[in-house]
């Protein structure tokens, strides 16, 4: 993982645990109760919310952080008081969307030639989405 700037503020979007299980002596993954032993494959969500906490004034150049892989923010942020947006994406975007997430841990994206702060997280059923600050 590069980490390409330093940013004050940065809100973390998640962290991924992968159990490798204890080696057993000939460099293979031991399994036992309870733990189950990844496959090399990353679970993603069918269902994503992403927040714009704010606006960021930065020295950044857009390309020097990632493209957007999600639709255009103006098509799904909503006003979130007191401050920010936030909104929901689905399906194939939102598995895309937080894939990338995953490789972007300052959460700082080019989005049409401007850098735009979006913090993806994965949707949490029946609870209130999660404040990036």
């Amino acid at each position: 993982m590069r980490i390409r700037h330093a940013v004050v503020g940065v809100a973390i979007t998640g962290l991924v645990l992968a159990v490798a299980g204890c080696g057993s002596g000939d460099g293979e993954a031991a399994e036992g109760p309870g733990i189950a032993v990844a496959a090399g494959t990353k679970q993603v969500p069918d269902r994503v919310t992403v927040h714009r906490p704010g606006f960021i004034d930065t020295s950044i150049s857009p390309f020097d952080v990632p493209a957007w892989p999600g639709p255009h923010p103006s098509e799904f942020l909503e006003p979130n008081p007191p401050s920010g947006e936030s909104g929901e994406i689905a399906g194939d975007q939102a598995a895309a969307t937080y894939a990338a997430s995953l490789d972007n841990p300052g959460a700082l994206w080019n989005v049409g030639g401007t850098v735009q702060w979006l913090v993806v997280d994965p949707f949490r059923e029946g609870l209130p989405p999660r404040s990036p600050h």
